[in-house]
């Protein structure tokens, strides 16, 4: 067992949603899943469900799982519980992952198998129910019985396939498929939507990328090659719409509003799904690396060393003024963000240009990964208790750890161990971790599972080692 403050922190937490954080108790189907929110006082669901007033806004309609659980947004807690259940040779703990996962497997699935959660639905506790929701119309229960999954979204984590796997590869691999086949359009051209329901949609390029992952994950453990066809042409679908001057890829081909015009980090999302799938589709590494050098190469504003949050795809000019919809990226990426998911993903750009830069030793990515650094650094949250939400303080963490490394750089590495220290100081609550300051309470959207896993990563120099929620 590997001892020390922060660690011990994460194992406190982790043990404390396991026994207490479970929806037993709240309604007439106890079981083991993990509530969405708690009070870090009791360990409960908080008696007062509103947010305070002045706490910066998380996401948007009902993706908080209020009253419930969403197992979709605790993956990456659930891969920190694994990872530190291995480092300790904790079992219980590794078993609570595991009732956790078979539990959603026994209440959350639709009859043609495609998992209920993500963006539109999510299982109620005190109702015992699935429940649906879409646009403005409030959550109502799924009838189990012709639920199709049509809504279906997973983006922006990449599911945690290993995980389901090691407790139902049938389910798993049947769900796995479904989604595959169900959020195609057009099979044979790639065309793809980021909802299940067969026809052309938003095809966000961070929902591409994460079907392309799957695919290429499933073809690893079945010996099916047909999988690796289908995520060449989804990925393909996403390359062909870059511009032939700018090399810039659209964010969402598919519509005709500001995200088809407009380029974003996203592409980052992207380009990492594509290189660590590549290792089963090697042409996946020189598309994510021309699509990452477009960005680079138009999206950096020497003037404030800062990276755009969105360019126009056609002349890799900044698209500058308000934003028209709480949907897209302001004028620059912003790590510290809270609204997601709102397709900037500076973090995600950023591990990719590590990445890129490892396996080919481009200046163009050391560059890019330097003046990352450097945004970061600039816009580091206050260290008076108001700082930022736990995914971006693990998120920060983490980039600059593997930076340190990569471009030795030790004093990225004193920079990590800071934030760390800053992060905990700002978000422990006493018996678990808040997801935000200036508030006694939990939230799985708020991603408290990523700075787990990036005190792990600070504390052993290991990355959790199954697959799943990646960076």
């Amino acid at each position: 067992m590997t001892a020390t403050p922060h660690l011990d922190k994460v194992r406190r937490h982790l043990k404390r949603m396991a026994e207490t954080g479970t929806a037993r108790g709240y309604g007439p189907d106890d079981n083991r899943m993990w509530m969405a929110s708690l009070d870090t006082r009791t360990g409960r669901y908080p008696a007062d469900d509103r947010r305070p007033p002045g706490i910066p806004k998380r996401c948007y309609r009902w993706i908080e799982a209020p009253r419930g659980s969403n197992l979709y947004w605790d993956m990456p807690q659930l891969a920190a519980a694994c990872a530190l259940a291995d480092l300790d040779g904790d079992r219980a703990l590794a078993d609570a992952v595991d009732g956790y996962i078979a539990d959603f497997l026994a209440r959350c699935v639709a009859a043609n198998g495609v998992f209920l959660w993500g963006n539109h639905y999510y299982y109620d506790a005190f109702a015992g129910k699935t429940m649906r929701f879409t646009g403005s119309r409030p959550p109502t229960p799924c009838d189990m019985a012709i639920e199709t999954g049509e809504l279906h979204e997973a983006r922006p984590i990449v599911p945690a396939w290993d995980l389901f796997r090691r407790v139902c590869p049938e389910k798993t691999e049947r769900a796995m498929r479904a989604m595959l086949g169900m959020h195609l359009f057009d099979a044979p051209g790639g065309g793809f939507n980021r909802h299940a329901d067969g026809r052309a949609g938003c095809a966000f390029l961070e929902a591409g990328g994460i079907l392309v992952e799957s695919a290429c994950r499933l073809s690893a453990w079945t010996g099916d090659p047909s999988l690796l066809d289908v995520a060449r042409r989804i990925a393909g679908y996403s390359f062909r719409h870059r511009s032939p001057v700018t090399g810039l890829l659209e964010n969402n081909p598919t519509e005709t509003r500001w995200d088809k015009h407009a380029a974003t980090t996203e592409v980052g999302l992207w380009a990492g799904c594509l290189l660590r799938s590549s290792a089963h589709v090697p042409e996946f590494t020189g598309m994510a690396r021309d699509a990452v050098a477009a960005w680079l190469r138009h999206g950096f504003d020497a003037a404030s060393g800062r990276y755009y949050g969105r360019l126009s795809v056609a002349d890799g000019r900044p698209l500058l003024g308000p934003k028209t919809t709480e949907y897209q990226p302001g004028e620059y990426a912003d790590f510290w963000e809270p609204l997601f998911p709102a397709h900037d993903y500076p973090f995600q750009i950023a591990e990719a240009c590590l990445e890129l830069h490892r396996r080919t030793g481009e200046a163009v990515f050391e560059e890019g990964v330097r003046r990352w650094v450097g945004q970061l650094m600039g816009s580091l949250p206050p260290r008076d208790g108001r700082g930022g939400y736990a995914e971006h303080y693990g998120r920060a963490i983490h980039f600059l750890l593997r930076s340190a490394e990569l471009l030795r750089e030790p004093a990225w590495r004193e920079a990590a161990r800071g934030l760390a220290d800053d992060a905990v100081g700002t978000l422990w609550a006493g018996e678990m971790f808040r997801g935000h300051p200036g508030e006694d309470r939990y939230d799985a959207v708020d991603g408290v599972g990523w700075l787990a896993l990036a005190l792990i990563r600070l504390e052993t120099g290991r990355d959790a080692e199954l697959a799943g929620p990646v960076w």
